[in-house]
């Protein structure tokens, strides 16, 4: 990168900005990186008119809208970096539930009058444009966010480590969820987040998406056989964060609201 300040831009898509929520909780160690960049656009500090190019792009939410999807093509084009941070952004998050449901049956719920709404299958940044760095999470871990920014504006693409959700709860000394029959996914999610979920005796469902590489078929025949869940509780859990797509080459449709107890 040239010797000025590096441009940046946080931009959120369809979200619930818990992810820039995030970035401000960095609170004064923010205002100290900011010192070092110049923001193009940050909606939630501030809305001002974009420059023409950017060095990095970050981008928060699911590319739902046609409006979503020109948006990260355009941020895409004028960009050297373009980053995807928080669940929805990196594997299409909460929203991608409708996937595994009838769509238009879930159109009829939520709109009384639906006509020429649209209504399409939800998919990552990924499927749309290059993206250069995945930073997972929901939301994302302000800590890793930090880290990854300041390696990105100094010109170099950080790589996460590759080690799961259990490797922090070990570090923690958290009891194993699994072996108290809860069906936790921790052995095959991507760490980094510091496992706030287990350690709250809550197990993880998922939020950072899988271990590259990680063998999810396998992980689930163990949760059925020697962790007793049924095929359907699995797949309830898997759906949230888009993991049904790695396990069958068509999801299965779940009923909506269909709560399964062991």
């Amino acid at each position: 990168m040239s010797n000025k300040k590096p441009s940046i831009a946080i931009v959120s898509l369809t979200c619930c900005e818990g992810c820039q929520v995030a970035i401000l909780d960095l609170g004064e160690r923010l205002l100290e990186l900011t010192e070092k960049i110049k923001i193009g656009d940050f909606a939630l500090i501030e809305d001002r008119a974009e420059p023409e190019n950017y060095d990095v792009v970050f981008v928060e939410g699911t590319p739902i809208t046609s409006q979503n999807v020109a948006r990260v093509k355009d941020l895409r084009a004028r960009t050297k970096l373009l980053v995807t941070i928080g669940a929805c952004a990196c594997l299409g998050g909460i929203a991608e539930l409708k996937n595994y449901q009838n769509k238009e049956q879930r159109l009829r719920y939520v709109y009384k009058n639906f006509e020429g709404i649209a209504n399409p299958d939800i998919r990552p940044v990924r499927y749309y444009v290059k993206v250069d760095l995945e930073i997972p999470g929901c939301p994302i871990n302000k800590e890793e966010f930090l880290w990854a920014a300041k390696e990105l504006i100094a010109g170099v693409i950080p790589k996460i480590p590759q080690r799961p959700v259990c490797y922090e709860c070990q570090l923690k000394r958290n009891e194993c969820l699994l072996q108290k029959g809860e069906p936790c996914l921790g052995p095959m999610i991507l760490g980094g987040c510091g496992a706030p979920c287990p350690s709250s005796a809550y197990p993880c469902d998922g939020c950072r998406g899988p271990l590259k590489g990680a063998a999810i078929n396998n992980f689930n025949n163990k949760l059925k056989e020697v962790y007793g869940f049924s095929q359907q509780e699995i797949d309830l859990i898997m759906q949230r964060f888009g993991m049904l797509d790695d396990m069958y080459p068509s999801p299965p449709v779940i009923p909506k609201n269909k709560i399964i107890k062991k």
